[in-house]
Formats: structure tokens, sequence, C-alpha cells
């Protein structure tokens, strides 16, 4: 490139064209082209702002043919040579999109656009959910050999040993396919993200194989051993698929935690014969108690250092050059850590509690019905205190499923007049969701809302404590 240097710097010696003008400038070449903007405006005596002087109108640099050029590029990295043309104009808004009077060309517009439209007939998503169905259509057939009264022991070591397999294979795929993304940026392969998605759902296709290994790897009719050996077969391998995968994933980590109290339930009924519905209530109650503290416990597990809040302006100064301060990128990547944490084990403890509200519902009394009443109203009324999407979608959904799967049954076995009654009860819900949307209530509605998601936390702790039969035994002593 052609320049001439001069006191400042080098210069590079342009014609630009303005709507009403044309002048023969020299322009510096490593500034960027966003900061020239206001310079050349100033020169070429062009307004700045709209007809009536409030309202900045916005310019830009384009090249010859009318292209824009990126403000944050300089001439020098452009390569912009000595006597070229530049354009400097408003920056025009995109053009509408045609408008077509004949059906057939407006057909094959939206046939042409949806056709080259990122993914095909098997996209990301759909592969991926495709996958996982198979996987766990592969272990239940895997652990029903188990239930088979025809099937020897040599059937059922190979289906043991298949499931084995098929969970192996695809967590070392996972390793595989994750080594390919770099912690700090894209990695050496075409598609960084795609590797990311492949190795996450080879991660997630890891765990119904292995549960329905160590479900059929035990002898005998299947019970809480069989479910305490497949709990942690697919907790094991959620958590080696999070270490290999090298990036947090929710899904993984609320694998972990529903594995976790699986084991921890299967346990109980193992060494002391718990009921079923004791055991869902108490698993239940601790899952909805744990959830306020869940914040906490991510942000401790991902280093993020405690927030100082100043109380003059020495402490102010002193907070602003500590020098344990984070440095932003590293700031960054712990939020983002944290952020999963949180995603993970709330999800994880939203499913504990929903599936614990079902279980408690089905058994005889008032109490277990209360507990997953309070139960489904917790979770729906958590849902609403997250900005990220991810808690707040498992929230919301294991609180629909639950009240459904607590209200349809029950409205079932009312007869008729229950029936009806539980789908007007459904239908209110559905057009309160609908009604309601997005809205922001305010502030006032917003803490009553709060406190009564503790009060109804506090409530569950008794009526679980009621579920399990606690009151009777302590009235039989």
């Amino acid at each position: 490139m052609q320049a001439s240097a001069g006191p400042g710097g080098a210069y590079c010696r342009l014609t630009v064209l303005a709507p009403r003008s044309r002048v023969d400038l020299a322009l510096p070449v490593d500034v960027p082209l966003g900061e020239l903007v206001p310079m050349v405006l100033e020169l070429i005596d062009e307004p700045a702002r709209s007809a009536a002087g409030h309202r900045p109108v916005p310019w830009r640099l384009s090249g010859p043919a009318g292209g824009p050029l990126p403000a944050e590029a300089t001439l020098a990295g452009l390569g912009v040579l000595d006597g070229e043309l530049l354009r400097i104009g408003p920056a025009a808004p995109p053009p509408p999109a045609p408008v077509f009077d004949d059906p057939v060309d407006a057909l094959a517009a939206a046939v042409g656009a949806r056709a080259r439209a990122p993914g095909g007939i098997v996209d990301r998503r759909l592969g991926s959910g495709a996958v996982l169905v198979l996987a766990g259509a592969a272990a239940g057939l895997i652990a029903g050999v188990r239930g088979t009264a025809a099937a020897g022991p040599l059937v059922v070591a190979s289906a043991v040993v298949l499931g084995a397999a098929s969970a192996t294979a695809a967590l070392l795929y996972t390793a595989r396919r994750a080594g390919r993304v770099a912690p700090d940026g894209p990695g050496p392969g075409p598609q960084p993200d795609g590797d990311l998605a492949a190795a996450l759902t080879a991660a997630l296709a890891a765990l119904p194989p292995a549960a329905a290994a160590g479900w059929a790897a035990l002898p005998g009719a299947p019970g809480a051993a069989h479910l305490l050996l497949a709990a942690a077969a697919a907790g094991t391998a959620a958590a080696v698929g999070q270490a290999a995968l090298r990036v947090v994933a929710p899904a993984l980590v609320g694998a972990v935690v529903l594995a976790v109290a699986t084991g921890l339930a299967a346990l109980l009924r193992l060494w002391f014969d718990v009921p079923l519905g004791a055991l869902a209530a108490g698993l239940g109650a601790a899952a909805l108690a744990v959830g306020p503290m869940l914040p906490r416990c991510a942000l401790r597990l991902a280093g993020l250092p405690r927030p100082e809040v100043p109380t003059d302006a020495a402490e102010l100064v002193a907070a602003d050059t500590a020098g344990d301060l984070l440095p932003p990128g590293e700031l960054a990547e712990r939020a983002d850590l944290a952020r999963g944490l949180l995603a993970g084990t709330t999800g994880g403890c939203a499913v504990v509690a929903g599936a614990a509200a079902v279980l408690a519902a089905a058994q005889p009394g008032w109490a277990g019905a209360a507990f997953a009443v309070v139960t489904v109203a917790v979770l729906l009324l958590r849902a609403r205190g997250f900005v990220d999407p991810v808690p707040a979608r498992a929230l919301l959904v294991s609180g629909l499923v639950a009240g459904i799967g607590t209200l349809v049954p029950a409205a079932g076995a009312a007869g008729p007049v229950g029936r009806v009654a539980g789908a007007l009860a459904l239908l209110l819900t559905a057009a309160l969701l609908v009604h309601r949307g997005d809205r922001v209530g305010s502030p006032v509605a917003r803490r009553a809302v709060d406190v009564l998601e503790v009060v109804l936390v506090a409530l569950a702790i008794p009526l679980a404590l009621g579920a399990m039969g606690l009151y009777e035994l302590v009235r039989g002593l």
C-alpha cells in the first residue's frame, strides 16, 4: 500500500464522494473507520443530525460499489491504496422484502428461502432427539432381559456386556469430539459448535445403556438393589461424560443429581424397607428445601468472589483497586460455570420433586395429595424467579407434568363429576398461562408471591412428615 508519512503517522490520499460534494482527503491508515466518519463529515460540511436537529443520523463509509465497510476496520487493514474512491452517506435501512403479485413467484421464493435455511431433513435437534430415543429404546430392551423367565445366563450376560460396551463407546466418542473444541475458542475442526453438540448428545446417549446394564447385572427378581445399581451406573456415566465434555452441561449435572436421589431412595428401601410413599415425600421435601440454597452453592463451586458492598468513599476506592479482582475473561468463564451448575442442580431437584409429588399423591390418605398440591405450586411459583430460561423451563415443565400426573388419576377415580372438574381445572390453567404470558407484575405482587413461596415450602415439611406416616408412628408409641 502506498501511503505518505506525516508527523502523526501514515496517511492515504483518497477521494471521498459525498451526497452533495466530492473532496480529496489524506486520511490516517491506522484509525478505525468509525472514528474517521465524524472527521470526514466535519471536513465536507455534511449535517450529522436530522432536519429537526435533534436525532443523530448514522453515517458510514462504503466502497466504490456501495458495499459498507466495517466500522472497526482500518484503511491499512482493508488494503485501501492511494487514489481510490470511497463513498460516505447515511446508513440506509435494509431493503424491504419483495412483494409478489404472482402466487407462483411467491411460493417459489418461500420454498427457496426455506431450502437455503441452515439444517436439512435431519437437523441438529432432530438428530439428537432421534439418537436419544434410539438409545432409550435399546436400554429398555436390555433391561427387559432380566425380567424374562426364558432368558438364560448367557443371554443376560450378553445384554449386560452390550449395555456397558455401548455406554463406554459413547463416552469415548464424547471425549474424542470434545477434544476438537479448544477451551478458549474454535478448535481445528470445521464446526466446533457441531462437535460440542455431538459430544453432548453422545454423553447423554450413554446414560440409558449404562443404567440398563446396571439393572440387568444383578440376578433375581427386579427390586431396590437393581435400581441402586442402575442409578449408580447412570450417575457414573453422567459424571464421566461431564468430565470428558470439559464444558458444564446442565443436562448431565441434572442427571447426576437425579441419580444420587434415586440411589439414596433405593438404598433406604433396601436397608430399612421404607414404604415408597414415605421415600417420595421425604425426597420431595428435601428437594424443595434445598432450592433456595442452590444459587449460593453454584457461586461457591464456580469460585466467584463474594461481592463487596462499600459503605464509604474509601471502601469504594479500595474495592475498585483491590488486587484480588478477577480478569474480565476469567470472571465471564466462572459466571458461565455457575450458570450451568445452577441450571443443572435446579433441574435435577425439580424432576425429583415432581416425581415425588406424583408418587406421594398415589398413596392413601389426604397428606400425600396435599403434599403433591403444595409441591406443584412451589415448582410453578419458583419458575418465575429465574432469568435464565433453562432452570425456569425445567421448573415449569416439572410442575406441569407433576400437576397433570396428580390431577388426572385423581379425577378419573372420582367419577364423571371429578373428570369434568379436572378438565375444567386444566383448561383454566392453560387459559391463565396464555393470558399472563411474559407479563411482569408490580413489585408488591412479586414480593407477595415470594412470601407465598416461602410459606408453601415451610408447609411442605409437615405435610411430607404426614405422608411419611410419622404422626401415626408417634401416636402409637
